[in-house]
Formats: C-alpha cells, sequence, structure tokens
C-alpha cells in the first residue's frame, strides 16, 4: 500500500459494512485513508509486500466465535500491526470480554454502530485513538 495519509484498515467480511465505514471516514476523518479487507489473511498478506502500514485496524467479525484472542496475539505480534492502534468490535461489548482484549493490547472494544450516529462517535473515537497514539493533533494524523 502507497498512502499520502496515514490509513487504517477495516477487517471485516461485509462490503455493506465497508461503504458504511467509508462514509463515516469521508464525514468525519477526512485525515485518514480507509481500506477494506475481508479476512485476516488478506491484510496479513496486503500488508507483508509493503513498508507503508496501518495506523490502526478495526476488527468486525473476521475471525471464529471463541478465537478473538488468539487472533488478536496474532495480530499484534505481526510487523504490520506493532505501533497500530487496534479497535475491536462487536455486536454487543461484554465488559469481561473487553477487559480481556484491552489487558492482552487491544486499544479499544467497541459496539459496532448501526446508525449514523454511532458511526459517527465510532469514527471519532478511533480518530482520537490514533491521534493519542502517534502523539499528534487529531486533525494532523
Amino acid at each position: 500500500m502507497d498512502t499520502i495519509k496515514p490509513w487504517v484498515a477495516l477487517l471485516d467480511a461485509d462490503e455493506d459494512d465497508y461503504l458504511f465505514w467509508q462514509h463515516g471516514f469521508r464525514r468525519w476523518a477526512q485525515h485518514l485513508e480507509l481500506y477494506w479487507f475481508s479476512s485476516v489473511a488478506e491484510f496479513i498478506s496486503a500488508t507483508s509486500l509493503g513498508n507503508d502500514k496501518p495506523v490502526a485496524l478495526v476488527m468486525d467479525g473476521v475471525v471464529p466465535d471463541g478465537e478473538e484472542i488468539k487472533w488478536l496475539s496474532t495480530l499484534l505480534l505481526h510487523p504490520s500491526c506493532q505501533k497500530a492502534c487496534l479497535i475491536m468490535l462487536s455486536g454487543e461489548v461484554i465488559e469481561q470480554q473487553r477487559i480481556d482484549y484491552l489487558r492482552l493490547g487491544a486499544t479499544d472494544h467497541l459496539q459496532k454502530p448501526v446508525h449514523l450516529d454511532d458511526l459517527q462517535v465510532v469514527v471519532l473515537t478511533v480518530s482520537n485513538h490514533i491521534a493519542h497514539n502517534s502523539g499528534l493533533p487529531r486533525d494532523n494524523v
């Protein structure tokens, strides 16, 4: 990937979700580019080829139920992800699961947005995590 702007990897098997997220990033986080990967394998393959690394990964439903911790551990160790914010999404955020993800090294565990208001909150939260992680002001990330 050769991008001018910092970029976020959306790992989501559903292309309709990508279109929804793309709208959110274009509206509330224009300083970031959003790229879609339908699987972890596709993401790892694409990022292994170049030096351009994502500033964040947003993961939604690309790993089998019950294997989230294993995949989170794998991604946190991957060279493409070591400096990126890793955001886990779920239809429902269970506090113990959130604590486990954060303890392991995820940046956040958020409820998957289904409405535009929710999308705005989540996109701005992701953007703020990136700004905090990079040490740059939000609009210069």
